[in-house]
């Protein structure tokens, strides 16, 4: 059972990055043959309402984390040489090879001495990402740099009315550094059994791109994609999430002793507002210790969805407070897992607007 406790790393910074072009749901609702009786249920039951995506195909994810980690060097009071790991969670990289963490490590000037790979994980990634951080710092590393992101709008073909309104680009950067008395725990689970129901069949080895590949076939649904985008059973993840979740929540409190009511803030990934809405009624939570308002804005942010959700919404909460939060990521893999931690007055500024001009002062 992969139950773990943390006492001596700390988040010291959350930057968020999100695609410079705003697209709103009746920007789109001629390509998904949307009327305005269908826009406005959706709005209400998913909360399609607009996202920030990339507003040309060059632009990587690997470029929003690059700005999100520049703005950390330039306001946070820390040296390049000090990190000593670089971590990459994406499934948007660069290249298939080699692993764009590399890429970066130079890009940003890291030492050569820095520890640099890429993780490939989504929905769950950040929880992951951030286990893995605690990890390093366990074994001895003192500062660690963890970018989480996707240029989600890559994933899904364009008149796929189930999932384009629901993506949103962003890319972070986490500053993990090493403290003396700060307790973390971590609860952490995957199962492969589900693999098929949040897929993008083509593009990998198993499957290779071939002319097929690029041929858009109408669904059930009449929905149309490409076998090299992304497919979501909604309905078997649903499932899955409102089965696993609340039960990861039960084991997390019952491994740290944590109570619920300790808890100020519970930031889980913005999958959509009606998986959260039901994820909080079982909960018993309220929507002030429950955020869900991400995806509305900004699109679903995939891994940086819950950073997102903190420079977007709790920004003045954790730049100013002492607090005790959850984090909790699910989704694709199919993979999930929750954390709970301690904030203390980080450096969280609201969320930034890509821009082609980032430079570092440093």
């Amino acid at each position: 059972m992969a139950q773990l406790t943390f006492n001596n790393a700390k988040v010291s910074a959350i930057v968020t990055t999100v695609g410079d072009k705003k697209v709103t749901i009746e920007d789109e609702a001629e390509n998904f043959g949307y009327d305005n009786k269908t826009i406005k249920r959706l709005k209400k039951r998913i909360g399609f309402n607009s996202r920030y995506v990339v507003s040309n195909e060059k632009i990587c994810t690997s470029d929003l984390c690059y700005q999100s980690a520049i703005d950390i060097f330039n306001n946070v009071s820390i040296n390049k040489t000090d990190i000593e790991a670089l971590l990459f969670v994406t499934q948007t990289a660069d290249y298939k090879a080699p692993s764009t963490a590399i890429i970066l490590q130079d890009r940003l000037g890291l030492s050569t001495d820095t520890i640099a790979y890429d993780i490939n994980l989504g929905c769950s990634g950040f929880i992951n990402g951030l286990f893995t951080a605690y990890a390093m710092i366990n074994s001895g590393l003192k500062k660690v740099l963890l970018l989480t992101g996707d240029v989600a709008s890559d994933f899904a073909y364009k008149n796929d009315k189930n999932l384009t309104p629901l993506m949103g680009d962003a890319g972070s950067a986490i500053l993990i550094e090493k403290t003396n008395s700060s307790d973390s725990y971590f609860v952490l689970h995957s199962d492969g059994s589900g693999y098929q129901n949040l897929i993008i069949p083509d593009a990998g080895c198993r499957n290779k791109v071939n002319a097929a590949s690029l041929i858009p076939m109408k669904d059930n649904d009449g929905n149309l994609r490409r076998s090299i985008d992304m497919f979501m059973n909604g309905g078997e993840i649903f499932n899955f999430t409102i089965k696993v979740v609340p039960k990861m929540f039960d084991e997390l409190f019952e491994f740290s002793n944590v109570k619920k009511d300790e808890i100020d803030y519970f930031v889980l990934h913005q999958a959509n507002r009606y998986i959260l809405q039901n994820i909080a009624k079982r909960l018993e939570l309220s929507d002030d210790k429950l955020p869900m308002k991400t995806m509305t804005v900004y699109g679903n942010q995939n891994s940086s969805s819950i950073p997102g959700t903190i420079n977007g919404f709790l920004n003045e909460q954790f730049s100013n407070e002492k607090l005790k939060v959850i984090f909790a990521g699910f989704g694709i893999g199919l993979s999930w897992g929750v954390c709970v931690v301690e904030i203390d007055n980080i450096y969280a500024p609201k969320i930034k607007i890509y821009t082609i001009n980032t430079k570092c002062s440093i």
